[in-house]
């Protein structure tokens, strides 16, 4: 009964695919979210504020060079490896993951190479001691890391997930480890630096030798040249893409930390970078599966069907990025101040509300993940392109208004303002290509069930007086939320199918017997969303 009709609807063993490759890459991404933020509160808590902001600001400059190295090129190799792939042209995607692979590597070093000359004419002040030591490891880690995440781009358009799933866990485990360490040892803001630059040059070893194991094509052993056709596509495409990448970057904290580094103090860059690395976190955890995903199963879909196939995917993306968000928004105002006290102690209450309206910001806008994975597939990089450029347009003109005279508050405000502006005009852009409006109904449920969830939590935390009361907040919001998700009918019949066949697969058959949890589920499906959306236009 739940069997959709073949208009571009997935069926039950495709969802089943796209679950299992969400779930391998969100294995991995669960184990480095969750490392990553035990290792941050670790390095926080040994440097302090002042010393962690100088930290945390050359961290974010290497992620800004690994995006500048990168560019378009891992999108674009998921873009049109999964597209060929899904179109069966044999040996056409070897031969696009060569020609990628090599603009990689000229892309990565024209970075580095601008990167050492702006050292030498405008260093760093917190490098100019150790200058020689601290540009190398900042070419080191921008090489290793910029190249592990295009070849992990190459995997997950051959469907390969695994290789991301065991690099990234592996590499996770042992820098946890290192950074106990060295916080043991007392080391400075170099040594952590240089464990940083390490532990990518490993990622990158792991992964280029499970791609080996794993048979995916390098594209060394087709030499030859894209057809003409194809070429004047993945030109178009790398230059549009790349274009709104860079503004994507320069929109995502890039004006608040460089204003904050040149107007605030250290403390303040510290901070923003913690309530932004909890944040990043956060979203991961919750959504980094489905992020990974969307994009190839998109383009591959495309490659099969058309655009039919990607406007039910937007759909139901968009609704179960807003159903994440707002687990994140959530809890985020339920566990956070408990939260901050237990990892970072009472020296970090200042980042508290910072940390608390990241999250409730980020929830709340994540949903442009979805409006970008469908322009991108449907090779509308323009209209991203404008949205982008204005959004730069608005977060330039809010930092520089905001930032000088109310400093860590003010880039708070310039940061939101900026995400709500990304996701407004993201949505308006990609509305005339999918031609099916969102799930408001649906969407407008679920910010109900998670405004009474939140309000459930935050009087359980706030009723007991413990340390850990939040934990119990955290799990009330949960339970709340996602029983009155199911009540208030906002979880497709397709998406409940699953459910059951998980339960099935865990607890046997006589869970989904006639009478059983499917039969008692099966009445609250929202069985088709388009059956909530109005006409579309």
């Amino acid at each position: 009964r739940f069997e959709q009709a073949s208009t571009g609807q997935p069926n039950l063993q495709e969802r089943l695919t796209l679950l299992r490759n969400a779930a391998s890459v969100s294995a991995a991404r669960y184990l480095e979210a969750a490392t990553g933020l035990m290792c941050g509160v670790l390095i926080a808590r040994a440097l302090g504020p002042a010393d962690y902001g100088h930290y945390a600001f050359g961290i974010w400059m290497c992620g800004l060079l690994i995006m500048l190295s990168n560019h378009a090129l891992p999108m674009s190799a998921v873009r049109f490896v999964a597209e060929a792939r899904g179109g069966e042209e044999p040996g056409l995607h070897a031969l696009l993951t060569r020609h990628l692979a090599r603009f990689q590597v000229a892309s990565v070093t024209l970075v580095l190479g601008c990167l050492v000359a702006a050292m030498m004419v405008w260093p760093l002040p917190d490098w100019r001691d150790q200058f020689p030591l601290m540009v190398g490891l900042a070419c080191w880690a921008t090489w290793s890391r910029s190249r592990f995440w295009f070849w992990s781009a190459v995997a997950n358009a051959n469907d390969q997930f695994l290789p991301e799933l065991f690099a990234l866990s592996t590499t996770a485990v042992l820098n946890l480890a290192g950074v106990a360490g060295l916080a043991w040892y007392g080391a400075s803001v170099s040594g952590f630096f240089a464990w940083y630059a390490f532990t990518g040059a490993v990622s990158l070893l792991l992964m280029r030798r499970l791609l080996i194991r794993a048979g995916v094509p390098r594209g060394s052993e087709h030499p030859g040249d894209l057809p003409p056709t194809l070429q004047r596509r993945l030109n178009n495409y790398l230059l549009l893409t790349g274009v709104t990448l860079l503004l994507a970057l320069a929109t995502n904290r890039t004006v608040e930390m460089v204003l904050l580094k040149a107007w605030a103090s250290a403390e303040d860059v510290a901070y923003f970078a913690v309530a932004g690395s909890l944040t990043k976190g956060a979203v991961d955890l919750l959504a980094g599966g489905m992020s990974a995903v969307l994009l190839p199963a998109m383009s591959r879909r495309y490659g099969e069907s058309g655009r039919i196939g990607v406007q039910t995917m937007f759909v139901n993306s968009a609704r179960l990025y807003w159903l994440l968000g707002l687990v994140v928004a959530g809890l985020g105002l339920t566990v956070c101040e408990g939260l901050i006290h237990l990892l970072y102690g009472h020296r970090w209450d200042a980042a508290i509300p910072v940390v608390q309206w990241h999250l409730v910001i980020a929830g709340l806008t994540v949903i442009d993940g979805a409006a970008a994975a469908a322009l991108a597939a449907l090779e509308r990089q323009g209209d991203r392109l404008r949205a982008l450029a204005a959004t730069l347009v608005v977060n330039v003109a809010a930092g520089l208004a905001l930032i000088p005279h109310f400093g860590l508050y003010g880039a708070l405000c310039s940061w939101g303002l900026t995400q709500v502006c990304d996701v407004l005009l993201s949505l308006r852009r990609v509305s005339p290509h999918v031609q099916t409006p969102l799930p408001f109904a649906a969407m407008r449920r679920m910010a109900l069930a998670c405004m009474l969830a939140t309000a459930a939590g935050y009087v359980v935390a706030e009723s007991v007086h413990l340390d850990l009361a939040f934990l119990g907040g955290g799990l009330t919001f949960v339970i709340c939320y996602l029983s009155l998700c199911l009540v208030l009918r906002t979880l497709s019949a397709g998406e409940i199918e699953v459910m059951c066949h998980l339960l099935q697969r865990i607890f046997g058959s006589r869970v989904v017997a006639p009478g059983g949890v499917l039969y008692r589920l099966d009445r609250f499906a929202l069985a088709d969303p388009s059956s909530d959306l109005p006409a579309a236009r």
